[in-house]
């Protein structure tokens, strides 16, 4: 009789991890299908805004650093094979700041927005710091202040407009996921 009390516990465990994985799955394959579709037609302050990596930045913050990390590689190898045009390092920055956001999320109970905020303030900044090095590794003549105002500025402005949005849509997402135990 307690062998069949943990061969259910076991499947339960595995449905869990199942349904996290496909429902986290589908939210990163609409992210970012969003992302070169839409938001590549319709820029917000004439750049594309960076949905991965609120996305990331969410699941990190609210499902811990193994699920953030995750997602991070998840995140930076699905946007890389839909729009881009070599390998790149997005998926590594994405995996180190979804692990690093989640292992400072666990401290912080209840989850607050002010402290989403400073964290994607982080993630803006990485960002940008990736932006500048990928636009000087391209371009041979650097000018620095061009590429921030025409290029880190408006990404950093439209995903910073996208990932407050974001915030709400995904909590919901992983509140539900932790109801199904």
């Amino acid at each position: 009789m307690p062998q069949n009390r943990i061969l259910g516990y076991q499947a339960q465990a595995r449905s869990k991890i199942v349904l996290n994985t496909v429902t986290i799955g589908a939210l990163l394959i609409l992210c970012s299908t969003l992302q070169v579709s839409l938001f590549g037609r319709f820029k917000i302050f004439g750049a594309v805004p960076d949905l991965m990596l609120c996305t990331v930045l969410c699941i990190a913050y609210f499902r811990g650093k193994y699920a953030g990390s995750i997602t991070g590689i998840a995140a930076g190898v699905l946007i890389e094979a839909i729009g881009s045009q070599g390998i790149s390092l997005l998926p590594v920055v994405y995996m180190v700041f979804g692990y690093v956001v989640g292992h400072y999320s666990r401290a912080i109970h209840p989850k607050r927005y002010t402290v989403y905020l400073i964290a994607l303030a982080c993630g803006l900044c990485l960002r940008a710091f990736v932006t500048v090095g990928y636009t000087c590794l391209t371009y041979e003549l650097i000018n620095l202040p061009q590429i921030l105002l025409c290029a880190v500025l408006p990404e950093m402005s439209g995903t910073a407009i996208m990932g407050c949005a974001l915030y709400y849509p995904v909590q919901l997402i992983c509140k539900l996921l932790d109801k199904f135990k």
